[in-house]
């Protein structure tokens, strides 16, 4: 997710806003502050979003996907931002950008002026781990359905009481209505089409830690869809998405939220997350799905790289591997997150994700062993 040192949720709709806070019975006095800062900005952009329909509306419904979506799958902290990067370099691939993310109702009429004004106020890594950040770059699309419509996970994070809700509703898509899931899936298509068409109609590279949940909708979405899964070490999964909250939470919540609920949360979804994919990958016809381990892609990116375009018979792979080897001698100074492991947190993993160490087959990283 992108750092603006505001809300990622900043700019979704006023009337997103007000169902959100019907919802949830509104706020503490303690959060109005954070509240006024996410309504002002939104309020000041009413009359973009009107431009941008009248301007753009038929134009973006007569867009259609014609190449099916590289979905990028995995759950959060597992690498998936990494494997997006990588992806994106290649001319032939499009994306969501953070800039599209951020102000999805409106970013058509605001490409030039209001990009140039938000990359002032943008940092150039993220808190949680430093990696670099851009309007330009790859964005995860649930950023923009979070800035459409209230029918996201993101909200989670400034409704943490409710957390649990939203991922059962918007992550594994479980006790959606007919029409909330016809909602979900208008939205989805419409911030697809915006992207196809700023894309000059390329291949989008998709990347959203929720997709992982939603495979069967995906398919109902996208039948020829390709799908990259992407795992990592569970023990460092847990620490890092915990320090991720810890960082992304004051920033957004609407709620308050302990350590202990934090904790049940992340190994909640991660188990939930994981046992559905673990599920619905069958459905994935063969050939659509490959899967990667995160400590084999940061090992040897271009051989891992070269593997998934083989599986997935994506063409173009002599052309892209020279834009990927430029990008990946970017990152030679990169350094990631390090965390000393805890007992305590290896004996939550083994006790709630052992089924995820036993069939992935991971052990204790090297210098915690």
């Amino acid at each position: 997710m992108p750092d603006t040192h505001q809300p990622v949720t900043t700019m979704a709709p006023l009337r997103t806003w007000a169902h959100l806070l019907w919802e949830n019975g509104g706020v503490a006095p303690r959060y109005w502050g954070t509240l006024a800062r996410i309504l002002l900005p939104t309020t000041l952009a009413i009359p973009l979003r009107l431009l941008e329909r009248l301007r753009y509306g038929r134009r973006v419904a007569r867009t259609t996907i014609d190449k099916p979506p590289i979905i990028i799958i995995g759950f959060a902290r597992s690498g998936t931002t990494h494997i997006h990067n990588l992806l994106w370099q290649d001319p032939q691939h499009g994306a969501i950008s953070t800039f599209q993310a951020i102000v999805p109702t409106f970013f058509l009429i605001g490409r030039g002026w209001l990009k140039r004004q938000m990359a002032k106020a943008t940092p150039v890594t993220r808190p949680m781990d430093s990696v670099e950040v851009s309007l330009d770059m790859p964005q995860e699309e649930e950023v923009a359905i979070a800035n459409t419509c209230e029918r996201s996970t993101i909200y989670s994070l400034s409704f943490p009481q409710q957390a649990l809700a939203y991922f059962k509703k918007y992550t594994l898509m479980q006790g959606l209505t007919a029409s909330e899931l016809a909602r979900w899936e208008r939205v989805y298509l419409e911030i697809l089409r915006k992207a196809t068409l700023d894309n000059n109609g390329q291949r989008l590279v998709l990347k959203s830690p929720a997709n992982t949940g939603r495979i069967s909708h995906l398919l109902h979405l996208f039948p020829d869809a390709k799908f990259i899964h992407i795992v990592r070490n569970p023990y460092l999964v847990y620490q890092s998405t915990m320090h991720m909250f810890s960082n992304l939470l004051p920033l957004h919540q609407l709620q308050s939220m302990d350590a202990e609920d934090m904790d049940a949360y992340v190994l909640y979804a991660y188990k939930a997350t994981m046992q559905q994919y673990l599920r619905d990958r069958v459905l994935i016809p063969n050939g659509n799905l490959t899967e990667v381990r995160f400590e084999d892609l940061e090992q040897q990116p271009l051989a891992e790289m070269e593997r998934i375009y083989a599986e997935l018979a994506l063409p173009g792979w002599e052309q892209a591997q020279r834009f990927i080897s430029d990008y990946l001698s970017t990152l030679s100074d990169y350094r990631k997150n390090r965390f000393s492991l805890s007992q305590f947190t290896i004996d939550r993993v083994n006790r709630e994700w052992q089924f995820a160490l036993d069939h992935w087959q991971y052990q204790l990283p090297d210098h915690e062993n």
